[in-house]
Parts: C-alpha cells; sequence; structure tokens
C-alpha cells in the first residue's frame, strides 16, 4: 500500500514536473519571439546566437516531452501491474476461503483450524479494506489520471496540438527565413554601401588631389601677394616720400613767391624814382633846350651826358614797359587762380584755402589708394585668367595625350593582327617549304641511287683507260664547272640544290636516248608517237613487252648540243609525275638543233643540260 501510495504520488509529482516542463517549454518559444524579432535587427552575430538558442532550446523542449512521456508510461505500467498482482492474491485468497466453507460444511472445525481462520478472517478483512481502500485510491487516481489526462489535453491544446513540434519547427524555419532574408538584405545594403563607399574614397582622393593643387596654387598666390605688397610698401614710401617733397616744393614755392612780391615791390619803388628822376631830367632837358637854342657852342662831354641819359631813359622805359607787361600777365593769372577757387569752394562749400588743400590731399590719397586697389585687382583677374589658360591648356594636352593612348591601342591591335596574319602566312610557307624539301630529299636519293658517280661517267665517256692524277685534275676541274661537288678523291660527289639542275639534265638526256632507241626497236613513226598520249604509250608497251639494257650515261659518239630547244623545267618531277608526251616534244625539238650543229671535234665533250 505504501508502494501504491508512493507511486502515486510519483505520478502525480511527474505529472506537475510533465506539466510545469510541457509549460515551461511551451512558453519559451512564445517568450523568445521577442528576442527573434529583436535580434533581426541586430547583426549577424546576433542572429545566429538567437538561432542556436532556439534549436538547444527546441531540442531541450523535445527531450523534456519525450522524457515525461517515457515516465508517464512507465508509472501506469507499474500502477497496472500493481493491480493485477492485487487482483491475483484476492482471486487466490477467495479461493481458500471457499475451500475453507466447504471443508468447514464437510467435517468439524478444531480449535487449531478455528484459530487458524480467525486469523484468516481477520487477514481478510484487512486485505478486503485494503482493497477497499486500493479501490478508492485507484479510483483517486483514475481521477487523476483523468485530470492529467485532461491537463495534458489542455496544455497540447495551448502548446498547438498533437503537431506542435511540426508548428514550432515550421515557425523556427520560416522565422529562420525571415532573418536570412534580413541578412540577404542587410549583406546588399552592405554591399551597397562597400560600393557607394568605394566611389566616395575615390572622390575624396581626386579632392585630395585638387586640395593638394590648389594648396600649390594658392601658395603660389599668397608668394605674389607678398610680392605685390612689398612692391605696395615700396610704392606708399615713394608716394610718402613724392608727398613730402612736394610739400616742401610747395612751401619753397610759396616762399619764393613772398620773395618775389618783395623785390618786385622793391622795383616797383626803384622803377617809380627812377621815373621821377626822368621826368626831372626831362625837365632840365628841356629848360635847358629852350636856354641854349640861342648858343652856338655845344659841349661834348655835356652832350655824351645827355645820350647816355637818354640811353638810361630809353632802359628804363622798356624796363618799365616790361614789368607792366609781367604785372599784366601776373595779374590775369591771380584772377584766373581766383576765379578757379571760387568755383572750387562754390563746388566743395570750403572758404579756407588750407582745409581745402588737406581735404584735396586726402581725396587724392584716397583715389590713389583705389587706383592702385583697382590695379591690383586687374592684375590679379590677369593672372587668374592666364592660370586657367594653363590649366585649359594642360587639359588640351591631357586629351590629346589620351586620344593619342586610344590611336597608339588601335594601332598596336593592327600591328598585332597583322602579325598574327604574317605568323598564320608564315606558318603555311613553312609547311609549305618543309614539304618542297622532303621532296627535294626524296628526288636527290633517287638521283643518288639511280645515278652511278659521275667520275665513272666522264672515264666511261672520254674511254679512258686508267685514272691518273691528271685524268683525276681533269675530270674535278671539268666536274667544279659544272658545279659539282666531291665528297672524297674515290669519285663520290655531293647533290645539293645548286648541282640538282644538272643531274636532271643529265637523266632527261638520257630519257631522250632510251626513248630514240625505244622508236627505233619498235619502229614506231616519231609523228605518231609525238600524238599518242601517256595511255597509249603504256598500252603499246604492255602490248609488246621489250626488255631494253639501258646503255651507262654519256656512252654515244655523237656530238649533240641539246641546250637551246629545250623546255626549263621549274618543279622537279617523280618518276610517275613525268608527262611522256612533253619528253617526246622535247626530244623532237633537240634531235632537229643536235642534227645541224653536230661536228668532228675529238676532245668535245657533250655539254650537260643544265636546267
Amino acid at each position: 500500500m505504501n508502494n501504491l501510495s508512493s507511486t502515486a504520488e510519483e505520478f502525480r509529482g511527474g505529472n506537475n514536473g510533465g506539466s510545469a516542463s510541457n509549460t515551461n517549454v511551451s512558453k519559451n518559444p512564445a517568450g523568445r519571439k521577442d528576442v527573434v524579432n529583436v535580434a533581426g535587427n541586430g547583426n549577424n552575430n546576433d542572429n545566429e546566437d538567437d538561432l542556436d538558442i532556439l534549436r538547444k532550446e527546441y531540442r531541450n523542449m523535445q527531450a523534456n516531452r519525450n522524457a515525461f512521456a517515457h515516465e508517464s508510461d512507465r508509472v501506469l505500467r507499474r500502477q497496472l501491474a500493481t493491480l493485477e498482482k492485487l487482483r491475483a492474491e484476492n482471486e487466490t485468497l477467495k479461493a481458500d476461503v471457499a475451500r475453507l466453507q466447504t471443508r468447514h460444511m464437510t467435517r468439524p472445525i478444531n480449535s487449531y483450524e478455528q484459530s487458524q481462520l480467525d486469523r484468516l478472517y481477520q487477514e481478510l478483512e484487512k486485505y478486503t479494506s485494503a482493497v477497499e481502500e486500493e479501490k478508492t485510491k485507484a479510483a483517486l487516481m483514475e481521477k487523476e489520471i483523468t485530470n492529467l489526462r485532461d491537463e495534458i489535453w489542455k496544455r497540447r491544446r495551448e502548446m498547438g496540438g498533437v503537431n506542435a513540434t511540426a508548428d514550432n519547427q515550421r515557425q523556427v524555419e520560416k522565422k529562420v527565413q525571415l532573418l536570412e532574408g534580413k541578412l540577404d538584405q542587410a549583406l546588399v545594403k552592405f554591399n551597397k554601401c562597400v560600393s557607394r563607399n568605394k566611389l566616395l574614397r575615390e572622390e575624396i582622393d581626386g579632392l585630395r588631389a585638387e586640395r593638394v593643387t590648389f594648396e600649390k596654387v594658392h601658395k603660389k598666390v599668397e608668394k605674389d601677394l607678398a610680392e605685390k605688397k612689398k612692391q605696395m610698401a615700396l610704392i606708399i614710401e615713394q608716394s610718402n616720400q613724392a608727398y613730402e617733397q612736394r610739400d616742401r616744393a610747395l612751401l619753397e614755392i610759396a616762399a619764393i613767391e613772398r620773395l618775389n612780391r618783395k623785390e618786385e615791390d622793391s622795383y616797383q619803388q626803384q622803377v617809380a624814382d627812377l621815373n621821377e628822376e626822368l621826368e626831372a631830367v626831362n625837365g632840365q632837358l628841356l629848360n635847358s633846350t629852350k636856354r641854349g637854342q640861342t648858343a652856338l657852342v655845344i659841349d661834348p662831354k655835356e652832350e655824351e651826358k645827355r645820350a647816355a641819359q637818354r640811353r638810361v631813359a630809353a632802359r628804363a622805359s622798356e624796363i618799365a614797359r616790361a614789368e607792366e607787361e609781367y604785372a599784366q600777365q601776373r595779374r590775369e593769372k591771380l584772377q584766373t587762380y581766383e576765379d578757379a577757387f571760387r568755383e572750387i569752394s562754390v563746388a566743395t562749400g570750403i572758404s579756407d584755402v588750407d582745409e581745402l588743400v588737406k581735404v584735396f590731399i586726402e581725396n587724392e590719397e584716397h583715389n590713389f589708394s583705389l587706383f592702385r586697389y583697382s590695379n591690383e585687382q586687374a592684375a590679379e583677374i590677369e593672372r587668374l585668367e592666364e592660370a586657367i589658360q594653363a590649366l585649359r591648356e594642360e587639359e588640351m594636352l591631357y586629351k590629346e595625350d589620351a586620344n593619342v593612348r586610344d590611336d597608339r591601342i588601335e594601332e598596336m591591335a593592327k600591328l598585332e593582327s597583322e602579325m598574327k596574319s604574317i605568323e598564320e602566312q608564315t606558318a603555311v610557307y613553312e609547311s609549305k617549304c618543309n614539304s618542297h624539301q622532303k621532296l627535294l630529299e626524296g628526288i636527290m636519293e633517287e638521283i643518288k641511287v639511280r645515278m652511278p658517280p659521275i667520275p665513272t661517267l666522264f672515264f666511261n665517256y672520254f674511254s679512258l683507260k686508267q685514272h691518273t692524277p691528271i685524268t683525276n685534275m681533269l675530270c674535278q676541274l671539268l666536274l667544279t664547272r659544272l658545279d659539282f661537288k666531291f665528297d672524297d678523291e674515290e669519285g663520290g660527289s655531293t647533290i645539293t640544290t645548286d648541282n640538282i639542275l644538272h643531274y636532271l639534265g643529265v637523266i632527261e638526256e638520257k630519257a631522250s636516248e632510251i626513248l630514240s632507241k625505244y622508236q627505233r626497236m619498235t619502229g614506231v613513226s616519231q609523228s605518231k608517237i609525238f600524238e599518242s598520249d601517256t595511255v597509249g604509250i603504256r598500252d603499246q608497251g604492255a602490248a609488246a613487252p621489250i626488255t631494253v639494257n639501258p646503255p651507262q650515261l654519256l656512252d654515244c659518239s655523237s656530238d649533240e648540243s641539246g641546250d637551246e630547244g629545250g623546255e626549263s623545267i621549274i618543279k622537279p618531277l617523280h618518276r610517275s609525275d613525268i608527262n611522256y608526251s612533253k619528253i617526246a616534244s622535247a626530244l623532237s625539238k633537240r634531235k632537229t638543233i643536235s642534227s645541224r650543229r653536230r661536228g668532228s671535234t675529238i676532245f668535245q665533250p657533250r655539254r650537260l643540260s643544265l636546267h
């Protein structure tokens, strides 16, 4: 019974703990919404941390739910096992009681049995009461189980039903997707900010470069301004000195005018005195003239004195007239100055001369300063215009450099394309050259195989019996004139591109001889050979096979010369490429020419076909 009560208490505690854990689990996702929403506005690290926390809480919730379900099942199974055990014991006791009752009915019960029966009845009552208690407890437990199930279903409904886990998982995934979308948007904004920062950085660098340029210009302008200020100070000092000199000159002029007035006054006084003396002298002369009309003798000294007096009087009159004219001019100037001063006084409202001069000097200085400022501004404007023009010229130079650079790039592209085409042509020509070289090498090998040594040919041609140093030297000299080269003294020769035409000429001569012999042996007319093509000749050869033993080259006594009418061979041919019709036509031409030039000279070797 104690076990049953403890089991029930554990079941209730487990249910309460499970409900609490479920409550916590159900509350935790709801409580984390704000965290997720707040984290959505944070940075990437906060989002990842919140996501890890949500995942951890979700795992804990799943573990708690599984543990609660496992514990509930375990407690229920244990309680059911206990009930089954109690039912089995009850059935056993009932069977024992029935058996005892039947035994009591069949035979009398002794004291021991009675005591045992009493004890059993007591145990029966005890077990019956225990069973009732257990039933009561079982009913209570059933009720608690029902309540707990109702609570579980209630909690499940609060959690969202049976699919709460999937719903929570979907919600978490949605939140994760939302956070990932916000993260992508934040990354896009971050990339835009980075690109904008890059542009701003470039603009800042450009502005810094402009600032450096403007600082240089500013320093230059400040330097020019300092120089101009120095010049201005020097000019102001010079102007002050000039003003002082002007003031001194004005004072000197005023002093000179006062002295001139004094001298003029003294001069006027002297002129007046002289005029009075002149009038007195003139009166004396008049009186003396009147008295001396009767006199017959004139004193020379007196006459000289009178002439001097007349000269003095004339000079005095001239001086007086000049002084009068000078005085008149001065009066006119004074009148002019007075009129001008009067006009200035009317215009300015100043009647004092000193004050007028002071105002005039101040205005003159102000005008001079304004004039100097205007000159400075004009010079500054000219300098700025020159700087702007220089900047424009520099801009034009940069534009021209850019255009030249573009032109150079275009020229480089053209040159690269031309170089590529030239390289392709070079590769084609090299391949052709290699093929032609291989063809020449094949022809040279064929010539080496087919032709005997050149000295042997010459010895056979000249019918020499033995090789002597003189004959060898003679053969070498003749072959050197024909551009043949020897490998050794035994008679071996080297075939090169220079002398291959000589060998081909020899081969052509031999072919012409063989064809002529073929003509004589078959009895075919020359015109038929010329008219027949290669196929016809081959057919005839196939129809009438003839074994021809070719003689040695140059083993003939005829003195033919076939170098004038032959056709030049442009390209060496292989044996399979020989056109027999052309060979026949060339043979006929050479036969005609050789018949005309045949001679009887003994030591006249036949000229080889060198073309």
